[in-house]
């Protein structure tokens, strides 16, 4: 902005000396004049400014303007040259990628706009798509790119460069990283230039899919994916959902009515455990679309892998065990080691035997030992069924840290008092659920509960029902079960897709006869589901809280058994409400190796690859060797180790670049350090399929463009209307200004100026009839 620039301030007493001097002259001098109102004011004003205005010539003023130095500021020309610009808004029309070249180029030279600019500005033309570069000119754009990473571009090319004046992006808007973007205070503007005016059409599109997994039976995998048709009103489209050989697994009908997007879910109700890949295809038939690069997406989901081991403690031999059992004989990944007891202990008595002889002496003579291995008659009996080898549970129940916490996901409780564990025993089992993550569930035999001693013990502390506030009131009879509204919303404890269909089966599933009631549970429990009889008497049935890091489970009916007594239907019934409420047991508990692949949002082919390690104990294990072997789609493999974290214990990280749309698997192997032994290995996939991101949105978002200009102070432009930028850029603020100065004394129009203000004064006496 222009401005008045005084040299000589240190004189400015002599002008206002000079000014005070002259107006006392004049007024002395017009006080006898004979000019009288208007004309002697006028005449008095006209002297005293010409002479104030000679007065201020005294300081030297100079007359100082900035404007851009010529070759010093620089302005960063940024070209969208993703391959979304090659669609063409209507069949017949140029595409995007057509008039951004037209208006970047004149023939074989730059357009006369880049010219003009360059005349006063440094101009830097550089392409951003999958990667960013510089480039000469603009007259052989490829329009290639995978992805619009122009966010990054942008913040990155805002806070480097002093002498950056501003930067001009030519975009549909479309930005496969606009959710990093992120306007700073300080900061070059940005001029945004939008290419495109409406969608392409007519065009199929998948916008986005997300994979949930399932442990149970009815979806494994369940498939949500938001879609979209543009002039496609009325039409039927068709999304598949493809397993790793290119078979359609399922398939769902999505009629379109508008532009609206529609929410689609496919359910698999059949996939393997562990790592599995699914490929997403939107079809429709007879229709020439815009482009088919977004009607296809991949999708990687992780089931888990088992085995996933739950240890199952019994006072007696029961039929619960019994049924649970036969339950679980069709689900490979649930193994259930058993202790039951099928004696209890019994008082000891004194043999007459041989002075300090512990053992029967029945036995003597048949081999029997003396010391630990002799056969005691005052320990409970206990057979173990479904282990690993002879030596698991061969103790009885865990003891240590290390043989609980390393071995299984889950305790389930039936028919055993407190008094079976050691109170060391019941304080692991509460660190088990509480430290470890692992849950505890509780059936309803007559020796659990308050009637097995369970009230003021560790165990007893992390039911989510109260011991101490139990019903005096006769048993029940003829009770009936029932779901409550949280039990409705747990997927684990419906059996059908349709609740009318749910509602049907739990009004013929038979009564109960054995309930462990109780009318109170502890905060943050939900009660799922209730028994109620003929009085109208209703107490919990199934109770769940969180527990710590894990949870606790408590089942109230001892004799659920009579469910898959009743027909053969029902005994499917039971059988699958046992397999669900296993998996539910055990499936957010962590195994002591875990391992996660992680994609940046804002860097899709950057992959974090983080492994996980604990001991046996469960608790961070730093002493170890991570080896992680990927496998690409084309079968490459590529060998990585994870380098331990500087944030977590037990933690290592390490990065995968993706190179190649596809499939990626990856195998992460543990090894201690310290035992040269092995400890592991778990299996982790992600997919990189950048050109469904890309074409994901074809219509130019003009709101995302105008944020960018309006946050960092520029403008938007159409991109017919690119001509007007160097006229726009040249009225900005620039880091780098040259300053003009000019003497006002030497300027013509202060000589004018004086010329004028004393024959105006001349003027006016001579009109007073003065000489």
């Amino acid at each position: 902005m222009p401005r008045i620039l005084w040299q000589h301030t240190d004189i400015t007493w002599l002008a206002a000396l000079v000014v005070a001097v002259v107006l006392g002259l004049l007024w002395m001098g017009y006080r006898r004049s004979q000019l009288r109102g208007w004309r002697k004011l006028a005449a008095m004003t006209c002297k005293l400014a010409a002479l104030a205005l000679l007065a201020l010539c005294l300081l030297d003023p100079l007359w100082t303007k900035q404007q851009p130095k010529k070759g010093e500021n620089e302005i960063v020309v940024l070209v969208d040259t993703s391959a979304s610009l090659e669609t063409a808004e209507k069949a017949g029309e140029p595409t995007r990628a057509t008039q951004v070249s037209a208006a970047l180029n004149s023939g074989d030279q730059d357009a006369a706009w880049i010219r003009t600019l360059g005349d006063d500005f440094r101009l830097r033309l550089m392409t951003a798509g999958a990667q960013t570069q510089s480039v000469p000119h603009f007259r052989t754009l490829k329009f290639d790119g995978t992805r619009s990473d122009l966010c990054r571009t942008l913040m990155t090319l805002r806070s480097g460069g002093t002498n950056l004046a501003a930067v001009v992006l030519v975009s549909d808007g479309n930005a496969t990283d606009a959710a990093t973007w992120k306007a700073e205070a300080k900061g070059a503007p940005i001029f945004t230039v939008l290419a495109g005016k409406n969608t392409p059409t007519p065009d199929l599109a998948i916008l986005d899919s997300t994979v949930a997994t399932s442990p149970f039976e009815d979806a494994p995998i369940t498939i949500t994916s938001r879609v979209s048709a543009h002039g496609l009103n009325g039409k039927q489209a068709t999304l598949s959902a493809l397993d790793e050989q290119g078979k359609a697994i399922v398939t769902e009908k999505v009629t379109f009515n508008g532009d609206s997007p529609q929410t689609v879910r496919l359910r698999i109700p059949v996939a393997k455990p562990g790592v599995s890949f699914h490929k997403l295809e939107l079809k429709t038939e007879g229709v020439q679309e815009a482009t088919l690069a977004n009607n296809s997406r991949l999708l990687a989901a992780d089931r888990g892998a088992g085995p996933y081991r739950v240890l199952y403690l019994a006072g007696r031999p029961n039929w619960e065990y019994k049924f649970l059992r036969r339950a679980i004989a069709s689900d490979d990944d649930i193994q259930m080691p058993s202790l039951v007891r099928i004696a209890k202990r019994e008082p000891k008595f004194e043999w007459r035997g041989h002075a300090g002889e512990s053992a029967n002496p029945l036995f003597r003579g048949f081999g029997a030992k003396e010391g630990e291995e002799a056969q005691r008659y005052d320990q409970p009996v206990l057979i173990r069924l479904g282990t690993r080898d002879a030596k698991e549970l061969s103790d009885g129940f865990p003891k240590a840290a290390e043989d609980l916490f390393s071995e299984y996901r889950a305790i389930i409780i039936d028919d055993l008092e407190a008094s079976f564990f050691t109170q060391e025993q019941m304080h692991l089992i509460q660190r088990f659920v509480s430290e470890r993550g692992g849950a505890l569930l509780m059936l309803g035999g007559q020796e659990c509960y308050q009637a097995g001693g369970y009230d003021h013990t560790p165990i007893g502390s992390m039911l989510p029902v109260y011991l101490d506030r139990t019903t005096t009131t006769g048993p029940m009879l003829d009770a009936r079960f029932n779901l409550t509204r949280e039990g409705w919303l747990e997927s684990w404890m419906r059996l059908r897709t349709d609740r009318a269909e749910d509602e049907k089966r739990l009004a013929a599933m038979p009564a109960f006869y054995s309930i462990n009631q109780t009318f109170s549970i502890k905060p943050g429990a939900s009660i799922l589901a209730t028994v109620s009889d003929g009085t109208q008497t209703t107490v919990p049935a199934i109770v769940s809280q969180r527990f710590g890091e894990g949870r606790v489970g408590s089942v109230m009916v001892a004799d659920l058994w009579r469910w898959g007594m009743h027909d053969e239907d029902a005994r499917k019934d039971m059988e699958r409400s046992w397999r669900q409420l296993m998996r539910w047991l055990v499936v957010d508990v962590a195994d002591s190796i875990t391992f996660s692949a992680e994609t940046d949002v804002a860097d899709r082919e950057r992959v974090k690859l983080s492994v996980r390690v604990r001991d046996r104990a469960f608790k961070a294990h730093g002493d170890a060797l991570v080896k992680v072997e990927v496998t690409q789609p084309d079968g490459k493999k590529s060998q990585l180790f994870a380098e331990p974290s500087l944030k977590e214990a037990g933690l290592f990280e390490t990065e995968f670049f993706s190179a190649n749309p596809g499939n990626y698997r990856a195998v992460a192997s543990v090894e201690d350090m310290e035992k040269h032994a092995p400890l592991g290995s778990k299996i982790a996939g992600w997919t990189y399929g950048p050109q469904a991101e890309e074409f994901s949105r074809l219509a130019p978002d003009k709101a995302f463009m105008q944020r960018i200009a309006t946050e960092t102070g520029g403008q938007m432009l159409a991109l017919e209307e690119i001509g007007k930028l160097p006229e726009l850029l040249k009225n900005i603020r620039v880091p780098v200004e040259v300053t003009l100065s000019t003497p006002l004394w030497h300027t013509p129009w202060i000589f004018l100026a004086l010329l004028l203000l004393l024959g105006a004064e001349w003027f006016l006496r001579r009109k007073g009839g003065l000489a």
